[in-house]
This record gives structure tokens, sequence and C-alpha cells, in this order.
């Protein structure tokens, strides 16, 4: 299909689709807004109807209201003199005020008089025995509570339905006593509904509310009216319109349905507006479409028209040096430009790919690694010269050879297996277009020997994404196929030995349990028997003295054995805190307290820094005390009397910093290396102090389970800083605890 017919197309069917877009528009919005101002139309009609319905009711009831307050009705009701119904109450009373009912009831709601007229043939007729009965029924009419008392609306009979007014019978200066109840009633009938038509200039129609032969109109509007939507309007055909409502009797209760025809006026004057307004939208469109064909002609599908064909004549002709010509400054003489230059760079890509093919080949021909393209049918169709270096075969060789061939049945049969997985991961919708597989093959050479290659295979794909053929780069992997059996060789070797010191590891705990456990058993008597010494032995002396060494030496002898108990739980991972919320602040004073007589009897001063409030951290309790206390008893061992040790504590962000301090001697560059391992001892301590070497490796340790690090600051002579972080949340490994300050 050409432009052109595509832009007639497009235009043609814009006009279309904006003709019926309005047409709906204006079916939905303006003729909707017709219909909006009809059903408000008959609705008003309806109000106008009520409107003079109420006004006949209302004349009803002032009629009544002023026969029943009259001086001459008063003595009446009492007297029942014969004058005042011959004066009164006469044929031509009746006609006058349009009454086919007058009845006088005394106080006692006794009948006193009641007469019933024929209007249409003008002459008395029987009281209707109905009107009694609604009465009986309905003794609020008859019985007013006071002056002010009035009822007024319509009742329905079986004669038909009847405007009746009933007020207190008084006297002409509306005071009582009341004497009964005065009542008028004017049947509503035909005739009457037919005077409120001609007042209003409307069809009105009425219907009993329970009659059974309700219309089907009307029982559609019976089940849409209620107290909040006294009205309901609907069309009842293309040519009128009703609305609907009720009437409720003198008892509040529904009793006659109303219904207001009036022609739909409104609605034919909108669909004629809707009518001319999208016909005067066809005419301007058609207009504008057809100017705006001929501009689109002249200024842009004839001169399109004229650059296809010099693209098309270009492209035949095969002269990429040709160039098209669009005069003008616009879009269209820009995309000639634009034409011209893509001429002009696929002239130099032609160039640049005779280069670059050149380029390849002298690649591939010189290339170490074997190059080579197979066919769908696994055949080669092209090999570079280094085949004879990997293979021995020469290329010519090489080419005619199948895969059985080349590779060992090994080999081959993996090589296949690949093939078909690849082959149905292909037949999916989905295709991964740049997937390659890189496979190891052992290839047979012309001598009988084999050799493992590193094979890289990419999928040739058509200009249609369909695969054509197979480009492989073999590369020689012999060597390190040597190397990685070594490795492995080497691997189990590594693994066989780590067993082995596993094995090695246990049997140490094993021993180290036994050991804890042989001395144990006989340090506890000594303890137990140390305490007795000290509780019975009152005065001083040596007895006393004795007694205090051997307590002194089992304890430290089981501290000895507890520590490398802890340490070789450590060193096997059967080390385990038994972490809670502790209030650092408390532990830290707590433990000061505990050794303050030590360090008094050692002749140190015990000071503390620490911050008024220090915070709740994550830490075992007690492994946290065995770390402070194995700190500060370094402190007092190598504190000279006189010396002072110092116990600080400060927030470093995430974590909790305390610091023992002392003025011993201090501790070389060369000792700080091996301070934190097992076993290890200070020449002063090995010399004069007692001692495993555990505490310090143990405190380090027992630091790093929960997340923290120890260190140490000190020289030579100026004392010593240990110090250790704690992490305020618990964690598994310290994501970045504080460094170490330098002294």
């Amino acid at each position: 299909m050409t432009l052109r017919r595509k832009t007639l197309l497009i235009i043609a069917g814009t006009f279309y689709g904006v003709i019926i877009l309005l047409f709906f528009i204006s079916r939905n919005i303006l003729l909707e807004s017709y219909t909006d101002l009809e059903r408000q139309s008959t609705q008003r009609d309806v109000e106008r109807v009520l409107t003079a319905y109420s006004q006949e009711i209302s004349n009803l009831e002032t009629t009544a209201r002023d026969w029943a307050a009259w001086d001459d009705t008063y003595h009446f009701v009492a007297d029942r003199n014969e004058e005042y119904i011959r004066s009164n109450l006469t044929d031509s009373t009746f006609t006058a005020l349009s009454l086919n009912l007058i009845l006088y009831m005394d106080a006692s709601r006794q009948l006193v008089f009641g007469k019933a007229f024929n209007l249409e043939e003008e002459e008395e007729t029987p009281l209707p025995q109905s009107i009694s009965e609604y009465l009986a029924g309905h003794d609020f009419l008859v019985t007013h509570k006071d002056t002010e008392s009035s009822y007024a609306g319509i009742i329905i009979l079986p004669e038909g339905p009847m405007l009746i007014a009933s007020n207190p019978i008084l006297t002409s200066e509306d005071e009582g006593p009341i004497q009964g109840a005065m009542i008028m009633g004017r049947y509503f009938d035909a005739a009457r509904i037919d005077e409120l038509a001609e007042i209003t200039l409307l069809s009105i129609t009425t219907y009993d509310f329970k009659d059974p032969r309700i219309p089907p109109d009307f029982a559609t509007a019976l089940s849409s009216l209620s107290i909040a939507s006294p009205v309901f309007v609907q069309p009842l055909g293309e040519q009128s319109i009703a609305g609907y409502t009720f009437i409720e009797d003198v008892s509040g209760l529904p009793a006659l349905m109303l219904r207001v025809d009036a022609p739909r006026d409104i609605y034919h004057q909108g669909q004629t507006t809707i009518f001319y307004l999208i016909l005067t939208i066809i005419g301007v469109s058609l207009a504008f479409g057809l100017v705006t064909l001929l501009l689109l002609e002249k200024q842009v599908l004839s001169r399109l028209s004229y650059l296809s064909r010099s693209v098309s004549d270009i492209g035949t002709s095969g002269k990429i040096s040709a160039r098209v010509l669009v005069p003008g400054a616009d879009e269209l003489s820009k995309l000639g430009a634009t034409i011209n230059g893509m001429l002009g760079a696929l002239e130099q890509s032609e160039a640049e790919l005779r280069e670059s093919e050149e380029h390849y080949r002298l690649l591939a021909e010189h290339a170490t690694d074997v190059i080579y393209v197979m066919d769908l049918n696994l055949k080669f169709t092209y090999v570079s010269p280094s085949v004879t270096l990997l293979t021995g075969h020469s290329v010519e060789e090489a080419v005619s050879q199948s895969l059985d061939v080349v590779l060992t049945p090994a080999s081959l049969n993996h090589a296949m297996d690949v093939y078909a997985k690849e082959a149905e991961k292909e037949s999916k919708e989905i295709k991964d277009l740049a997937r390659s597989r890189t496979l190891e093959f052992e290839v047979k050479r012309k001598d009988g020997s084999t050799v493992w290659t590193e094979t890289t295979m990419t999928a040739i794909r058509d200009s249609a994404e369909n695969v054509i053929g197979i480009l492989g780069v073999a590369r020689d992997i012999t060597e390190r196929k040597k190397a990685d059996a070594k490795l492995q060789e080497l691997y189990r070797e590594e693994k066989e030995l780590r067993q082995n010191l596993e094995a090695e590891i246990n049997k140490r705990v094993e021993f180290t349990r036994a050991l804890v456990h042989e001395l144990k058993t006989p340090i506890t008597p000594v303890l137990a028997c140390s305490e007795l010494m000290l509780e019975e032995i009152k005065q001083k002396g040596p007895l006393l003295e004795l007694a205090q060494n051997i307590s002194q030496g089992a304890n430290n002898l089981n501290q000895r054995i507890d520590e490398l108990l802890d340490l070789a739980r450590g060193e096997v991972g059967m080390l385990h805190l038994n972490q809670e919320s502790i209030d650092s602040g408390q532990l830290l004073r707590s433990i000061v307290g505990s050794v303050r007589p030590l360090a008094r009897k050692n002749g140190h001063t015990l000071r503390t820094k620490l911050p008024r409030s220090l915070p709740v951290i994550p830490a075992d309790e007690d492994r946290l005390r065995q770390v402070v206390l194995n700190l500060l008893n370094n402190a007092f061992k190598f504190t000279p009397a006189g010396g002072s040790i110092t116990v600080k504590a400060r927030k470093n962000k995430d974590y909790l910093v305390v610091e023992v301090q002392d003025t011993g001697r201090g501790i070389s560059k060369e000792e700080q290396r091996r301070l934190f391992e097992p076993y290890q001892q200070l020449e002063e301590e090995r010399t004069r102090l007692s001692g495993l070497g555990l505490g310090l490796s143990l405190s380090k340790k027992l630091v790093e389970l929960h997340g923290g690090q120890i260190w140490v600051q000190s020289e030579k002579g100026k004392g010593s800083t240990f110090s250790f972080s704690i992490p305020l949340e618990a964690k598994k490994k310290p994501a970045n605890p504080p460094k170490r300050r330098k002294a």
C-alpha cells in the first residue's frame, strides 16, 4: 500500500472516528442534558398538580372552618333547631360550595345532622353507609382535642376518593367549649380531576393505591417511589413522558397514585439540535480533510515519492557513490541529506569490511589456537593452519575428517550429547542468541597419541537468527590437565594431613579433659580441707599462714586447670557464651570492688575512670568478668608496690572499649607480638611469677567470641594499657571493631 493511500485512509478513518466520537459524546452529554431538563420539567408539572390539589384541600378546609366556627352552627348542634337547616343546608348551598357531604357530630360523637348531595343530578342522596364505617375507624375526625385542631385530606371510599375536612364546632369568636365536629366532603372524581387538569393545563390520571387493576407503568413507578424520592419520571414513548407521585390520606398513608402526562418537546428539541450540530461538524470536517490532503500531497507526498524513486534507482544500479537530491530546508530535505550520509558511510564501510576480512583471514591463519567452522551435519568446512601443530594433519586432511576420526570415543559421545541438548534448546521459542559452550575434548593425533583441548563453540546464525553452522576455537590444554591431576593429588594429600591433624587435636582435647579430671579429683579435697582449716584456726601464727598458703595454692591450681580446659575448648570451637543484657557500668564497678582488698594488700592504688552512664551490652557476664579479672591480675603481678592501676571504659561508635592501665615495668615490642599466644610468659614472669601463660590467650579467645578485639599498648619502663572492645549489639563477627590507638 502506497503512502498516499495510507494517508487518505488515515484521514478518512480519523474523520469517521471523530464523527462517531462526537455522536456518542453528543448522545451521552448533550442529549443527557436535554433529558435532565425534560425530567426536571416533568417534576415541576407534578409539583404544579400537587400545588393545585393542595389548594383544593385548603379551600375545602377554609370553608369547613368558616361554617364550624359560627354561632348559628354552635347553637344548632346544641338545640337542633329546624330553622338552621331550612336556612343554611339547602341544595343551593351544596351546589354553590361544590359539596357532596355535610355532617354535624356532637361532642358525644353522635350524628346531629347529615346530608349527601349529587352535584351532577343536583339532588339529595342517602348518606353512604361507608362514611359512617370510615368515621368509626378514624374517630380523630369527629373528636377534636382543642380549638386549633383541624384535619383535611383525602379518604378512599367504595364510592370513590373523597376530599374531606373536619373542624371543631366553635363560636364565631373561635371559642369553646367544643360542641362537636363539622365534616365537609367533596368527591375527587373524574370531573374534579378534569378541573385540576384545566387549571394546570396538564393531563392527569389517578389510580387507587390498592387497585389490583393498576397499569404496568403505575406498578413500575410504585416500586420506585419513596419518601426520599416522592416523584418518579419515566418516558411513555417517543411522544410523551409521565411523572408519578402518591397522595396521602388524612392518616398520612398512601391513598392515590397520580400520573401527569406531558409531551416530549424538550427531548425532540435536543434531538434536532444534535442532528444539526453533527451535520455542521461533518461539513467542516470534510472541508478540513480535503484541504489537509491537498497540502500533504503538495508539500510531502510528491516529494517523498521522488525521494523513494531516487533511492530505488541507486539500489537497482548498485552505485553507492550516487546521491539523492531533495530541495528545501525541511525534514524531507534533511532526510535526503541523511540518506546521502548513509550512502557515504556505506561506501566507507564496504572498504573497511574488505580490510577487516583480510585482517581476520591473516589472524585465523597465524593463530596458535585452531579455528574451525562446521555445518549442521558436523562436517568441517574450514580449519585454520594451526591444526597441523595440534594434530599433525594438514589442513586438507583435517577438513575431510569426520568427528569419529578426530575425537576419542568418550569425547565423541560427550560431544554428541551436548549437540543434542543444544538442538533441543534451539527448538524453544525463547532463544539465547549469545550463548556459547566451552568443553574439553580428547583429540587423536596423526601419530596415534592424544592431546586435550579446550574448545569454545558458538552458533553461526543467518539474518533470521536461524543456526546455519558452528564456529569453534580449540586450544591445547594437555599441560594444564597434567597440572590439574598433580593438583588433585596434592589436594588428596592435604586432606589426609588435615584429617590426621584433626584427629591429633581431638586426642589433645580428650587428653586435656582427662588431665583436668585427674587434677580436679585430688585438688577438691585439698580446697575443702584448707577452707575448714581456715575456719577452725582462729589465732594468727605459722599454722594459719600454712593454711592460707595451702588454700591460695589450691585456688591458683584450680584456676589454672579451668583456664587450661577453657583454652582447649576454644581451640576446637566448644567454648560457648551465654549472652544476656548486661549493665556494663555496674559490672565493672562490681569487679573493681571485689579486688580492692587485694590491691590494698599488694600496696597498689586502684582507680576507676568510668562515665556516669555506660551502655547495656549483650555479653556473657561470667566470661566478661573473667577477662577483666585476668587483666587486673596481670596488672597486680607486674606493678610494684606503690604503683597505680586504673580501669577505664568508654563508648566508641558501636563498641564498648574497656582499658586496664598500670604503671608497671612495661612490655617490649618483641614480647607484645607473642603476648596473646598460649603458654607464652614474659621473661620476668618465667623467672619469679607463677602461671601457665594461659590468661591472656584465654581472654583473647573470649573477647573474640563476643565479636570484639583485644590489644596492648606499652613501652618498656612506662607501664602498660590492656584494652578490649565488645559490640553494643550481638554479632557473630565484628564488622568493623575499633582499632588500637597508638601510644
